[in-house]
């Protein structure tokens, strides 16, 4: 498990060291997410521009979860969410689960393989502040989760297995 509550100097997340000590952070796609104020964000980004960060870290396995608290949201168009079953690479290939508002507000479960997103599903609610937002593989079941509960699956998948890093997608 690594655990990581942003709790340092304001600055570019990649390269910074999780709070914890265990793994530093990566900045595979993009640059523009940071720390400031003990919190991770993401500012300044095109619509459908993504930026993504993943953790050096190897989890024990690949049924793993990887979860945010959403901290603040822009008053305009937003997307933030967290990836799992991602590897060491650039390759786009992973689970993730977002919540965004662009015109409507949603929350969608998707995979990209090898940069390919296809949606899996899609909740007509999008999380607020002080939400947890949560991607949960387990085996091929695939669920995303608001405050512990399922708000899109679970829906069964075998597209991305063996992967063991978590990470932070957004625009």
């Amino acid at each position: 498990q690594v655990d990581d509550t942003f709790d340092r100097a304001a600055g570019n997340l990649d390269g910074s060291t999780t709070s914890d000590g265990q793994a530093t952070w990566t900045e595979y796609l993009g640059t523009l997410w940071t720390v400031t104020s003990n919190v991770a964000q993401i500012s300044g980004t095109t619509a459908g521009a993504a930026d993504e960060a993943r953790v050096e870290f190897d989890l024990a396995t690949d049924n793993h979860y990887a979860q945010i608290v959403v901290t603040g949201l822009g008053s305009d168009n937003f997307v933030i969410g967290v990836l799992a079953r991602k590897d060491s690479t650039t390759t786009r290939t992973f689970y993730g689960f977002r919540t965004q508002k662009f015109g409507t507000s949603k929350s969608y479960l998707f995979k990209l393989v090898s940069g390919t997103e296809t949606q899996l599903g899609s909740d007509g609610a999008a999380a607020v502040v002080n939400d947890t937002v949560r991607v949960e593989p387990n085996g091929t079941s695939i669920t995303g989760k608001i405050n512990g509960v399922a708000a899109v699956g679970p829906i069964t998948d075998s597209a991305v297995s063996g992967n063991l890093r978590t990470g932070l997608h957004g625009y």
